[in-house]
């Protein structure tokens, strides 16, 4: 008895310590649990294609990580999911700060390089991130930068050699070497700081280099003089298509708002452009549209419609901020209208064949534009309806 008068406190607030360490970790868990399906929905919200069919569920930006998956979901499922995809429509999603590549399109995120022994199989504990500065390089005046650097265990910065570099284009599973890059630790031509081991390469495309491209850098880093061999992507579009000029306008029409865009197009053709809406009062993402159409050569007014039950359901009143203006034109060697003219057209669609990327790259508009004062209550709170939308839940109530 005195053992358990003597200790028995103590073996209270151990035990109360580990539940408490147990509830920590389950609480912990559920969390991150939580927060995982919150980002698949938020994916699956986000993405301007239908989710529960095909294997494209992924929008603009979107890695499809939020769709259905293939086995397993019954139909009664999969008619839910698509009913809370389809209250809004593709061409206008609503969006949040976990939709990453939408709402910072004009970064690449690169994965750090983590060394591995050769012999032990085992990490050194050194950590490199060749990282361009971002996405893409536009027009044959626009420079591409990209940063490399080498850190240590401690995270310190090490001395880093650059033993030799080629800049590719990627066609097809294959390599062609294309102008070469320069590269400094001097403070120039980009470099930020002189000597502080991190090195800048620029890049100017040349006409001839349009698609995607990839920078190898074989370097040695470290006391030990270790040695390996990076590459960083990005793409190049050279030639100029069409550019936003900065000219904006906005109203109200048919319950959802309207932001106009003039777009001065050089090269006519099918456009996908797309622009994303913010509050203008604390920055909160709320959506992005997209325009799919024929532009002219010449001065063209696009129209970006932000869906009325987007704005309704985020409930925030207006002014608000549209922004990141981007797309490209669309360089496919097939005509949509193939699709719809039988054997003669699948004979089209299968002879096709291109030596050009499938997209040129418009010259985006970085800056904000703020819209007009409304309240929140003008905008429809109608879910969107079509008769495609209606073919689609015919289809999977076939199912059950």
């Amino acid at each position: 008895m005195d053992l358990i008068r003597r200790y028995g406190v103590y073996l209270a607030v151990v035990i109360l310590v580990v539940i408490g360490l147990i509830f920590f970790f389950i609480k912990d868990n559920v969390g991150s649990d939580q927060d995982a399906r919150e980002k698949a929905r938020q994916e699956r919200m986000a993405s301007s294609s239908d989710p529960t069919q095909g294997d494209d569920s992924s929008g603009s930006g979107s890695d499809g990580s939020g769709g259905i998956p293939d086995d397993g979901a019954t139909p009664e499922y999969i008619l839910e999911k698509y009913l809370e995809w389809a209250e809004y429509p593709p061409f206008s999603r609503p969006m949040s700060i976990l939709n990453h590549d939408l709402a910072f399109p004009f970064i690449i995120e690169t994965s750090p390089d983590y060394s591995i022994d050769p012999k032990t199989n085992e990490p050194t504990g050194y950590v490199c991130l060749f990282q361009p500065k971002t996405w893409a390089v536009i027009g044959n005046k626009d420079m591409m930068y990209v940063t490399l650097e080498c850190r240590d265990k401690a995270r310190n910065r090490v001395k880093v050699s650059i033993d030799s570099h080629q800049v590719f284009k990627e066609w097809e599973g294959q390599r062609y070497g294309v102008v070469s890059a320069s590269v400094n630790d001097n403070g120039t031509d980009g470099d930020q700081t002189r000597g502080d081991n991190i090195f800048t390469f620029s890049w100017k495309p040349q006409k001839a280099d349009w698609g995607q491209m990839s920078l190898v850098a074989e370097i040695t880093y470290g006391p030990e003089n270790l040695k390996t061999t990076l590459t960083s992507s990005f793409f190049s579009s050279p030639s100029i298509p069409a550019e936003f000029n900065g000219v904006f306008s906005d109203s109200l029409q048919d319950g959802s708002l309207i932001v106009r865009a003039v777009v001065n197009v050089y090269k006519k053709g099918k456009y996908h452009l797309e622009a994303n809406l913010k509050d203008e009062k604390n920055g909160e993402y709320i959506a992005y549209a997209v325009y799919d159409g024929d532009l002219v050569s010449g001065s063209n007014e696009v129209e970006f419609t932000f869906f009325g039950k987007i704005l309704r359901d985020k409930d925030l009143d207006g002014p608000y901020i549209a922004t990141s203006f981007r797309g490209h034109r669309v360089n496919l060697p097939i005509d949509p209208e193939w699709f719809n003219q039988g054997a003669e057209g699948l004979r089209k669609i299968q002879a096709a064949k291109t030596t050009e990327p499938d997209r040129e790259l418009v010259v985006p508009y970085k800056e904000e534009y703020k819209t007009k004062y409304y309240k929140v209550e003008s905008f429809s709170n109608a879910a969107w309806d079509s008769a495609d939308k209606q073919n689609r839940i015919r289809q999977i109530k076939a199912l059950q």
